[in-house]
Parts: C-alpha cells; sequence; structure tokens
C-alpha cells in the first residue's frame, strides 16, 4: 500500500500528458487542414512541363490535375514554348495580393533556351560555354521574382532527360545546367524539384520530351508531397 498512491499519481501524470498530446496533435492537423486548403496558392510559371495540356487529353495535364486535387487553388501561367524571357510577362500576371508566405511559386525555366540553341540550331552539345549566358539571363529572373514577391516561397524545377534518342545527345548539357541549378539554389537558400528524378520512363513522356498523363500525375503526386 506505501506505492498505492505514488501508483495513482503516476497514472494520472500519464492520462494528462496523453489527453494534452492528443488535444495538441489534433488541433495541429486541423491548423494544417485550414492551412492547406484556404490560403495555400500554387504559382505555376515557365514552359511546357508546366503547362503540358497540349500534349495530354483533356483533364490530364499538371495544372489541370493541381487545380482539381488542391481546390483551385492553383494558377497557371506558364506557356508552352516559353523561354527565359518570356517569364517575365508571366511575373507580371501574378496578383499583388499572392506576395505571402502562403504562395508558393514554381519556376521552369531554361530547357527552351537550350533546345533553341543546341537542337534548332543546331550547335555543337560538346560545347556548353553558352550556359553561362543563359544562366545569367535565368538568375536575372530569379532576382526579379524576389523582389516582386519577397515573401513567396520560390521553387525552381530542374530539368529532366528525356530517354528519347534524338535528345540523349543532349544529357550532358542538361547535367551542366542543373548542377548549375543546384549550386545557386544551396548558395542563395532555394528549394529545388528535382523532377529530373520523377520523369525517367518512357511512359512518362508524350512526343519523347513532353510531361504525358503519367508524367503529368507523377509530378502532382511530387509537388504535394513536398509542398
Amino acid at each position: 500500500m506505501e506505492y498505492f498512491y505514488l501508483y495513482i499519481f503516476i497514472l494520472l501524470c500519464f492520462i494528462v500528458a496523453v489527453s494534452y498530446y492528443t488535444t495538441y496533435m489534433s488541433s495541429k492537423h486541423m491548423s494544417e487542414e485550414s492551412f492547406n486548403s484556404d490560403k495555400q496558392t500554387f504559382v505555376l510559371l515557365g514552359d511546357s512541363i508546366l503547362k503540358n495540356d497540349a500534349y495530354v487529353s483533356d483533364g490530364k495535364s499538371v495544372d489541370d490535375i493541381l487545380l482539381e486535387r488542391t481546390n483551385n487553388k492553383t494558377i497557371c501561367l506558364a506557356v508552352d514554348h516559353s523561354k527565359i524571357v518570356d517569364i517575365y510577362s508571366q511575373v507580371n500576371k501574378i496578383p499583388e495580393d499572392l506576395n505571402s508566405n502562403y504562395t508558393t511559386i514554381f519556376l521552369s525555366a531554361g530547357g527552351n533556351d537550350i533546345l533553341t540553341h543546341y537542337v534548332d540550331q543546331s550547335n555543337d552539345s560538346s560545347d556548353v560555354s553558352i550556359l553561362k549566358t543563359m544562366f545569367g539571363a535565368y538568375k536575372k529572373l530569379i532576382k526579379g521574382i524576389q523582389n516582386k514577391f519577397p515573401k513567396a516561397n520560390l521553387v525552381l524545377l530542374d530539368i529532366y532527360y528525356p530517354n528519347n534518342m534524338t535528345y540523349k545527345q543532349y544529357h550532358s548539357v542538361i547535367d551542366s545546367w542543373n548542377k548549375m541549378v543546384y549550386e545557386y539554389a544551396s548558395k542563395n537558400n532555394l528549394s529545388v524539384l528535382k523532377i529530373s528524378g520523377v520523369l525517367t520512363q518512357p511512359d512518362d513522356f508524350s512526343f519523347g520530351m513532353e510531361p504525358s498523363a503519367t508524367g503529368s500525375r507523377k509530378l502532382v503526386d511530387t509537388i504535394l508531397s513536398a509542398y
């Protein structure tokens, strides 16, 4: 009996602790649900990686799926074939009231600049010196977004490696670009969505290089699981 009241005291302390923890976690979960559904907004900037509706059936594009799964809390301003310089006009269309901690901006840029130089203009893929100039323009764009929306969260996308034979010869160029993205992001405390590790299979692509319906779903799953 000499330990009876001690046991009772310990049991009561345990019950109170469990009750407090359960209440805290329930409150935290409700808060997170409210944040995700009511306040958070995704903004998509860039090219066909995020605006691939021309390459998939209706409702299967990245922005269509995101709109559905975020309860219309996604604004897609990305435009197919956009180069870095074209994205400034997209930035100007972002509503000013989205300068908020609850806004996440996803930026996909650089891929069409690379395609134009190496594929359309048939330049030597072993010469990556032009990437320095391209990346200078890319960094300027990033600064422009940050200056206009300093409170928003900016997420950079790397470039995936199309496994179509036409584009495999440019994998070394993409690799050089991605390394610059990772290094810049690391030095400037920016997040990178590494889609190069997400879209890796033939059925992830339409027309050899655009995200397919399967690719769209994988991208959206990755975005929602990370952000």
